[in-house]
């Protein structure tokens, strides 16, 4: 029985552990992401200026994927571990309308490009803040 009772509290801890972790995870890729959304910013405005930008604004674009598939990832696993699965919808929203608004750069006009680009500064935003609020939120 000592042995049930002691292998309970050590997994008990290490799921607090891993909760930690993923948390951690979730909101470092969450300020990734914003800052790949401030990247695109950045390269839009100069885009509109000089289509020489295109390149850095499609690589940034690709940065973002990344950034917001590994918070997604992040989101999931923190939700594996016991918490709520409503960050988890959200990182996984976000990351699929990255690559709607990165679509609509190249097959739609700036007036569909530009609303939803909104939308991606509002959804990685909002996963940031949730993501820090609920590490305070712990602590």
């Amino acid at each position: 029985m000592t042995t049930t009772a002691r292998s309970s509290r050590s997994s008990g801890a290490s799921r607090s552990t891993g909760s930690s972790t993923a948390l951690r995870a979730l909101q470092v890729t969450a300020g990734l992401s914003v800052l790949a959304v401030v990247w695109q910013f950045v390269t839009a405005g100069s885009l509109v200026q000089d289509p020489s930008w295109l390149g850095l604004h499609g690589g940034g674009a690709i940065v973002l994927h990344v950034t917001s598939g590994l918070a997604a990832l992040a989101a999931l696993w923190w939700w594996r571990t016991g918490a709520s699965l409503r960050l988890g919808v959200l990182a996984v929203v976000t990351f699929a309308i990255t690559f709607l608004q990165a679509w609509s750069g190249d097959h739609a006009p700036l007036s569909v490009h530009v609303p939803l680009s909104l939308t991606v500064v509002a959804t990685t935003a909002w996963l940031l803040v949730a993501a820090v609020v609920a590490g305070r939120r712990r602590a």
